[in-house]
């Protein structure tokens, strides 16, 4: 069911902006507009240099560093020591859609409320 009333300026910026100001300093957010920090361990994957949604690339280095930056730690290396930590491991075996690149930039509550992608999992 879409909610129209969604698509109002006088909502629909508040609602994005609040995400910009929450979800950017707090969590690294990348605004793909199809949030997957539930799943992640509130580690966004697309601060992976390769924007990976379902996993490292294989290229990981020994000590946990990325293979594109071996100055950085690998993101899923992170996102795999904190779902353990967090008995969330099993968070971590959902597939996740490929990225809709229309969606960059868009409020993923919004697109949650609009049905456009699926809603977060906290258990």
């Amino acid at each position: 069911m879409a909610r129209e009333w969604l698509n109002n300026p006088l909502i629909y910026y508040p609602i994005l902006w609040s995400e910009k100001i929450f979800k950017k300093p707090v969590f690294g957010c990348h605004e793909c507009g199809q949030c997957v920090l539930s799943y992640t361990a509130l580690t966004c994957p697309m601060n992976c240099p390769k924007q990976l949604r379902n996993g490292p690339c294989g290229g990981t280095r020994p000590g946990g560093k990325c293979e594109v930056h071996p100055e950085k730690a690998c993101v899923w290396n992170k996102i795999y020591n904190r779902a353990k930590k967090s008995g969330r491991m099993h968070l971590m075996e959902e597939i996740q859609p490929c990225v809709d690149w229309t969606l960059e930039g868009t409020s993923a509550w919004v697109n949650v409320f609009q049905g456009k992608i699926k809603p977060p999992r906290w258990r």
